[in-house]
């Protein structure tokens, strides 16, 4: 990736951290705290631990939109089969195993424990668990369980940023284990003191305050939404 791009994206991002735009994507972090505070993988009551764990008073888009409830779905299966579902999380969460397997069987055991539930279940008005979405909901249990590792994952943002900050390659389809490592190697470009300061500023009190690759994703969602670059003078003065 060139220098020069991240550079000046780094610097328009200063500025719109602020802004209501921005402020927008706060509740990822309220729900990284609540996933923090309440998820226990050995919990006796796995759905009720889950339940709170997955949750942000102000905004829940990130998980429940329109027909998308993946929650709703993972509830029902939870208070099913709980055991099962509790292997699945162990099985992910589990950081000495390779992280595309990982992510991948986790994917495969909530589709198998699905298919079993509307088998056992064909009342059920509960039409798909939604957790082969691109890994959007796999990002974001992991996001919870590690904060200062991951973060909500598209392939779209994924290419997107590749192209605007001009790597050299730019991935054909799904790469989780390639975006995760972006948002280490990048993390860098973020140390700024005045970074630091208006991210803490910005942070309410019922959002995780504690070190978060959320971070690097907010400035990739800035990046996407900006476009290409702009010059190194436009980039001193576009939110001037």
């Amino acid at each position: 990736m060139q220098v020069p791009k991240i550079n000046a994206f780094v610097r328009q991002f200063t500025d719109w951290m602020t802004t209501e735009e921005a402020q927008e994507y706060l509740p990822y972090w309220e729900t990284q705290a609540n996933w923090q505070n309440h998820f226990n993988v050995e919990a006796k009551d796995l759905a009720g631990s889950y339940d709170l764990a997955l949750d942000s008073k102000t905004n829940r888009r990130h998980y429940r939109r329109g027909g998308y409830d993946p929650k709703r779905s993972m509830l029902a299966i939870m208070e099913w089969e709980p055991d099962f579902v509790r292997d699945a999380f162990r099985d992910l969460f589990s950081e000495d195993r390779d992280l595309e397997g990982r992510i991948q069987r986790f994917v495969f055991y909530i589709n198998e424990l699905f298919n079993r539930y509307r088998d056992a279940k064909p009342k059920a008005r509960i039409p798909t668990h939604y957790h082969d979405d691109d890994y959007n909901m796999v990002s974001i249990y992991l996001m919870g369980q590690y904060p200062e590792k991951y973060a909500p994952y598209s392939t779209d943002l994924l290419q997107t940023i590749c192209t605007n900050l001009g790597a050299k390659t730019v991935p054909p389809a799904a790469d989780f284990p390639r975006y995760t490592k972006l948002l280490q190697t990048l993390q860098p470009f973020l140390s700024d003191d005045e970074i630091t300061t208006k991210y803490q500023d910005v942070l309410r009190d019922v959002d995780y305050q504690g070190e978060s690759a959320l971070l690097m994703f907010w400035f990739f969602k800035f990046v996407e939404q900006s476009g290409m670059p702009a010059s190194e003078n436009q980039a001193a003065t576009r939110w001037s």
